[in-house]
């Protein structure tokens, strides 16, 4: 019974880790590029020494990379990106004297959150360029990780979690409920077996993080440089405490399963081993979104607490599957199900709150969060796999209460008989809880590499490019709202030929309104920045919603070229 359920457990995981194959992609951005100098889609007058990038969280620079290119797509040779004043912004320096033309940085970092993120933005150095940005959007492309290294990626973060489970849940459930009783060398056996799985899931991790970071092939796994720039990087330093942390447990999980059965356990033993199981939950979230954004001295220990409660649980079940139920317990099976069911009951209240949080943190209460976002998405699809897993747990908690039939102190050879008819029922619930439980794993590595809400949803630099006149009066007209949010906002008005080289023009005048909350028109407060540049660097719009633009272009005092366009403001 033992190895049968092994192996269906071990069949589970295969079929989850297949799944997360098959469903592996490039991770979705995390850190987001907030402006750039040269700002995106300009032309400056003088080509700059150096290119920074601000970011809205720290960001590294390691194993990434900020290239710069002609519009013909070669690469111009720069000194290393290195950090500016904050770890926020990252600076380009050594650039070559740029002739005039358009250029295209392409840039690729890793998230505070550990994960990669890339993107490009162009600029025009110049009046009269001759090829637009229009004509040289995305000279170069950045690379992305390999299949492979996405894939064995996805799986370590699967069994990361899935050894936390057995490790930590294995480990709980040996103390409170199998330690007196014969299931305790299965439970124990489980538990190394979850011990085993953290480690070989952060070594991996260790190894793969390099390449998948930096965007190249599975070979680079191996190479010492690549993992040395791992371990000098945040992740490296979580994964670095979390090996620390896994010697200290194999030290407290030794000891438990060498301990008299008939002794209690030592209170230094106790307080030894709930820290290091915290401290093992904590490296997830602070290697992840918990370390990051707002709220984070609430968000870290909450995101403990639910990767505990999570582990608590699911690895409880897989031992009561493997041990209780395989026919670990000689007639105390009631009463390590009765344990088990209060245990589980308080794991489901913190996983509760606990997430609420969470969600509250990554997502807000925004029904746009939870249906247009990949996150809210992924978020949705675990919140119904939990609740089909507390309908489940609900239904093996009945199962034990309705079998109350001879009292917890009763002989065990009384209880043997109502464990026999328990058995029947709970084996089938509570092997169904392990798969939705497996399922609710997968899910959660998903969501850890998805893109929180928040961010998705956060306002955004709105830039656009508008065709006006006809003939030879025919422009391009380049606009940029910087954050396109209510409140202040930075306004760069471009006039272009339709070419893309600069129109020197006598005027750009430019006006918004909001019919749906009954905003008039008004004037932004344009002043000349160049001979085709207008800007305004605080024109106040008061409310969110989708406004009207207009924009007028005067290239004579009689000559009046017009365009409108919708401007998101968040």
């Amino acid at each position: 019974m033992r190895a049968r359920a092994l192996a269906r457990l071990l069949a589970v995981l295969g079929i989850a880790g297949g799944v997360l194959v098959a469903t592996a992609a490039p991770a979705w951005a995390h850190a987001v590029l907030l402006n750039t100098s040269p700002p995106s889609g300009t032309v400056v007058a003088q080509a700059p020494n150096q290119i920074t990038l601000s970011y809205n969280e720290n960001v590294e620079i390691s194993l990434g990379s900020v290239a710069l290119y002609n519009c013909a797509g070669k690469r111009l040779s720069t000194s290393p990106p290195k950090h500016g004043s904050s770890d926020h912004i990252v600076v380009l320096g050594g650039i070559p004297q740029l002739p005039n033309g358009t250029y295209v940085v392409s840039w690729r970092v890793i998230s505070a959150d550990s994960h990669p993120v890339h993107g490009a933005f162009s600029f025009q150095v110049g009046a009269g360029a001759g090829q637009g940005l229009a004509a040289c959007a995305t000279a170069a492309t950045n690379a992305k990780s390999s299949t492979a290294v996405g894939a064995l990626y996805a799986i370590a973060r699967v069994a990361l979690y899935v050894g936390l489970a057995l490790l930590i849940g294995g480990a709980v459930f040996l103390v409170l409920i199998a330690r007196n009783t014969s299931a305790a060398p299965k439970t124990l056996l489980l538990t190394w077996i979850g011990w085993g799985i953290v480690a070989v899931a952060t070594i991996g991790g260790i190894m793969l993080q390099g390449p998948y970071g930096a965007g190249t092939g599975i070979g680079d796994a191996l190479h010492w440089a690549v993992v040395d720039d791992i371990l000098t990087a945040r992740y490296g330093h979580i994964a670095e405490i979390r090996l620390l942390l896994l010697v200290l447990a194999f030290v407290v999980v030794y000891l438990l399963g060498r301990s008299d059965r008939r002794k209690p356990i030592p209170p230094w033993l106790w307080v030894g081993g709930v820290l290091v199981g915290l401290g093992i939950a904590s490296t997830p979230g602070l290697a992840g979104h918990a370390a990051t954004g707002d709220n984070v001295v609430f968000a870290v220990p909450l995101d403990t607490l639910h990767v505990a409660a999570m582990a608590v649980w699911l690895g409880g079940l897989a031992a009561l599957i493997v041990a209780a139920l395989g026919g670990g317990f000689s007639g105390g099976l009631r009463r390590a199900l009765i344990t088990f069911s209060r245990l589980a009951f308080w794991c489901v209240i913190v996983l509760i709150v606990t997430g609420v949080f969470a969600a509250w943190r990554q997502v807000g209460f925004s029904l746009d969060g939870f249906l247009h976002t990949s996150y809210g998405n992924i978020l949705l699809v675990k919140i119904g796999l939990v609740v089909v897993l507390v309908g489940i747990a609900a239904i093996s908690r009945s199962i034990v209460r309705r079998r109350r039939a001879a009292p917890l102190d009763a002989p065990d050879s009384v209880i043997a008989a109502v464990d026999t008819r328990t058995v029947t029922g709970l084996r089938q619930s509570v092997g169904l809880e392990v798969l939705v439980g497996i399922a609710v794993l997968l899910v959660t590595a998903l969501l850890v590499n998805a893109q929180p809400a928040r961010s998705v949803l956060a306002p955004k630099l709105f830039a656009t490019e508008l065709k006006a006149g006809t003939g030879s009066d025919a422009m391009l007209i380049d606009i940029t709202i910087d954050p396109s949010r209510a409140g202040p906002n930075a306004i760069h008005i471009y006039a272009l030929t339709p070419q893309g080289a600069s129109l020197t023009v006598r005027q750009i005048s430019a006006s918004m309104s909001l019919p749906s909350k009954g905003i008039d028109e008004f004037n932004l407060p344009l002043q000349r920045g160049g001979p085709n540049h207008f800007l305004a660097t605080s024109a106040d719009i008061p409310l969110s919603g989708n406004w009207r633009l207009v924009v007028h272009v005067l290239r004579t005092a009689f000559d009046d070229t017009a365009a409108t366009t919708k401007v998101p403001i968040r």
